[in-house]
């Protein structure tokens, strides 16, 4: 086939081979398993010939064994995604091979008009909108190059709407007209656990099953050079360690790796003993004024108006692109934002709400961490939910997570703040209406340690909340009760946290009955906080006595305790790091107390007892929890002191609608 035979039409639909994809009649791509569509794609290079089908196994499945009944599978495939062409065009001949025959070698069949330039005029258009990105783009070529591999592993990374899928887009083009497999997933919706992982790896590479192992997973590949890209992967943070020591080692030698995520990577790929010296990390930052500007041109914004867009925009790609399309609209700048790109933003994203149920739905959506149908049910329209939430789902800067929908942050950031500014009544309403929702779904029962992430994170406006919680990292870090294999991990963290007398009291309630043990993890499992919640309806006056901390605060609360209600106290919170700064750890550790607040049965009094109470004091206080007189104690010259709150008197739910309105 000659170069410049990109399309082969077959039928209604076409085969592209600059896209990589099979093109039905309104120009949308028709979904394919990988091995599939290398069968069809091997075809459509032959076209009009006999394929055998040894030369077909050869070519498709030459990295592993399969019998031919996987080949008849695929051509099964193949037919069915054809439609009624399928029959005609994928030709049997028995016991001999396959053949396509496509439309042009037909007397008195042309193609359908333009059908054969969908895809050429498509990736033409992305080609010319892409600008700059040049070194970074260089050093990606490298993983695409029909040469011998270079780097196994590049790291790319950036904030969201900095252009990482962008220029991951314009790679796949490369690789289609070079014959490199790509092979994609966005790990948004991937749960960070290994079989996960494998089952959708599986999926990608068209295995028949799910692979229980890496082994079956690395036999999936083909034998041709490839490059596996993992976009969104901060979204599987927890089992990184696993990503970096077990799978990507065990990966073919001919496939290139490509980690697209948020975060700058760290220490444990950098200083890696096998990873340091076989990798590229690539950092996206906003683009120069140049580039912006070629940008601005490349989207039809005239020359005289890119200063105002520059202006807005910084040089932040998704936002350039975004005011674009508003000045096209317009006709001019937006000169009423002056320096703030939230109305921009604001206005572009509003404008593709036709009614005001979904504007509703939007704002709900820039509200919570997640939305979902029963959300939208509850706090917009319940005759509308299905539809609101498949229209949020079509809308560019929407992304699927396993939860529900999540916006792009600058488009949530642009909602949400234009709303509270332009409806402070409104947005209030829409908080409450919230937090009802997820105080519903945690008297269910239904899946609540997921709704306590939900719950803390539309209190994110918070100025208080801001100064203690790293939302950002929300959810990154799961808490459940401590098991035999935490023991040297409780007894690391104990060490580097506590002075000797504090320790001596964390390992006397240690063994206690009456003591609950919670562990956070980070990672693939690793430990990096633990916290002791006591019973101090269980205690006996002996082991009390022994601790000055909480022998003062049953003295405070006195015969409280014995009226028949439960009463817990957080003695030791013990992250990893420092526990005044925004850590992740200490921040899952305070969110499984807050599970308790919600969960326990018959909770009167909850005492949290915090080193360092002064700096805390804001953050307890102003959660409407009293500090108790007389309970201050200073233990190695460290201060701890201790706040209560009478659940009883404030029942949880009562507190967490007053919460919103401090």
């Amino acid at each position: 086939m000659s170069p410049s035979r990109q399309t082969i039409v077959i039928g209604s639909h076409a085969v592209d081979l600059s896209r990589e994809a099979l093109i039905d009649s309104g120009g949308f791509i028709v979904p394919l398993r990988p091995r599939a569509w290398l069968v069809l794609r091997f075809l459509a290079l032959h076209a009009g010939r006999l394929v055998g089908k040894s030369e077909l196994m050869d070519e498709v499945w030459t990295d592993c064994e399969v019998t031919e009944d996987s080949l008849v599978q695929a051509i099964g495939d193949i037919r069915r995604a054809l439609g009624e062409a399928g029959r005609t065009t994928l030709r049997t001949l028995p016991r001999r091979g396959y053949m396509l025959v496509p439309d042009e070698s037909k007397p008195g069949t042309p193609p359908r008009e333009g059908l054969a330039s969908i895809g050429d005029r498509l990736s033409a258009r992305a080609s010319r909108r892409f600008v700059g990105r040049q070194s970074e783009l260089a050093l990606l070529r490298e993983a695409i190059s029909p040469n011998e591999p270079g780097m196994p592993l590049f790291l790319l990374y950036g904030p969201g709407g900095i252009g990482k899928t962008t220029l991951l887009e314009q790679l796949r083009a490369e690789a289609a007209l070079n014959g490199t497999v790509f092979v994609r997933i966005d790990a948004t919706g991937v749960s960070p656990e290994p079989n996960a992982m494998l089952a959708t790896l599986s999926t990608a590479l068209g295995l028949n099953e799910p692979a229980g192992a890496i082994e079956e997973l690395v036999a999936g590949f083909s034998k041709h050079r490839s490059v596996l890209i993992v976009d969104s992967f901060e979204h599987l943070e927890p089992m990184s360690g696993w990503v970096r020591d077990t799978l990507l080692p065990a990966l073919p030698s001919q496939v290139t790796v490509v980690l697209a995520g948020r975060r700058v990577p760290d220490t444990r790929w950098t200083a890696h003993p096998l990873w340091c010296d076989a990798m590229h990390c690539i950092g996206l930052d906003s683009l120069s004024q140049p580039e912006a500007s070629r940008l601005l041109d490349a989207h039809g914004v005239a020359a005289g108006a890119h200063s105002g867009v520059l202006d807005l925009c910084h040089g932040h790609p998704l936002a350039l692109v975004l005011v674009a399309d508003e000045v096209r609209r317009l006709g001019r700048v937006p000169t009423e934002l002056g320096p703030d790109l939230v109305r921009a933003l604001t206005k572009r994203c509003v404008a593709q709400a036709p009614t005001a149920l979904h504007r509703a739905a939007l704002e709900a959506c820039a509200r919570a961490r997640t939305t979902t149908v029963s959300l939208l049910s509850e706090v917009v329209d319940a005759s509308s939910a299905v539809m609101l939430f498949e229209w949020l789902l079509e809308q560019s800067y929407v992304s699927a997570v396993p939860e529900g929908v999540w916006p792009h942050e600058l488009v949530r950031d642009a909602i949400d703040e234009e709303l509270r500014w332009r409806d402070p009544e409104g947005s209030r309403a829409l908080q409450h209406a919230v937090n009802r929702h997820l105080i519903r779904q945690l008297q269910r029962g239904l899946n609540i340690q997921h709704s306590i992430f939900e719950l803390q994170y539309i209190e994110r406006r918070s100025s208080v909340m801001q100064r203690f919680f790293n939302f950002a990292a929300l959810g990154s870090i799961s808490v459940k009760p401590a098991a035999a294999a935490d023991a040297d991990g409780i007894a690391r963290l104990r060490d580097a946290g506590l002075p000797p007398a504090e320790r001596r009291l964390f390992d006397h309630w240690r063994h206690h009955k009456a003591t609950r043990i919670l562990t956070a993890h980070r990672r693939y499992g690793e430990l990096c906080g633990v916290t002791q919640i006591l019973r101090l309806d269980g205690l006996d006056e002996q082991s009390a006595a022994i601790d000055p901390v909480v022998s003062a605060v049953r003295d405070v609360l006195g015969q409280e305790l014995m009226d028949g209600y439960t009463s817990l106290m957080s003695r030791f919170t013990v992250p990893e790091g420092e526990r005044r700064g925004l850590n992740p750890a200490m921040n899952a550790l305070q969110n499984s107390h807050y599970m308790l607040w919600a969960t326990e049965p018959n909770l009167r009094f909850y005492v949290v007892a915090p080193i360092y109470p002064d700096h805390f004091a804001p953050l307890l206080e102003g959660t409407r929890f009293r500090r108790l007189a007389g309970c201050d104690r200073v233990i190695d010259g460290i201060p701890i002191g201790c706040f209560v709150h009478d659940w009883q008197a404030e029942p949880w739910i009562e507190w967490r609608d007053r919460l919103l309105d401090v």
